[in-house]
């Protein structure tokens, strides 16, 4: 089940970040939906993830340490999850401008895929087979 999240987790995130693109370059009500609605499905699938993960799980057994001490432990209990969440609340706000069609839809997805980039651990493997 973690294997299949992971692999799931990991390949979504192309997705999410094809689709922000789109939405960023031509700001309407069909592109923002697409991204945010991949990123809805980006957060569901860590969420999950996060039940599952030893590493997540052995984080939260040791919550006080794992937040202290800078790492892999810390930045996917303390920092990974939350950019997600901001950039989830950022791209439907730009969705709900976009569908009526008022103006910033374009600085709302810029800002989501902004908080996305910085969400990302890029120190992991980019493709996971």
């Amino acid at each position: 089940m973690y294997e299949a999240l992971l692999f799931l987790h990991s390949w979504v995130r192309w997705l999410v970040l094809l689709f922000g693109l789109w939405a960023l370059l031509r700001p309407g009500p069909r592109p923002g939906a697409f991204f945010a609605h991949t990123l809805t499905l980006q957060v569901l699938l860590g969420l999950g993830l996060a039940f599952v993960s030893p590493l997540f799980q052995g984080a939260l057994a040791s919550l006080g340490e794992a937040v202290r001490t800078p790492g892999e432990a810390r930045y996917f209990v303390a920092e990974h999850w939350v950019g997600g969440l901001v950039a989830l609340g950022l791209a439907h706000a730009g969705l709900a401008r976009a569908r009526k069609g008022k103006p910033r839809a374009r600085l709302l997805f810029a800002l989501a895929l902004g908080v996305l980039a910085l969400s990302i651990p890029w120190f992991r493997p980019l493709l996971r087979l």
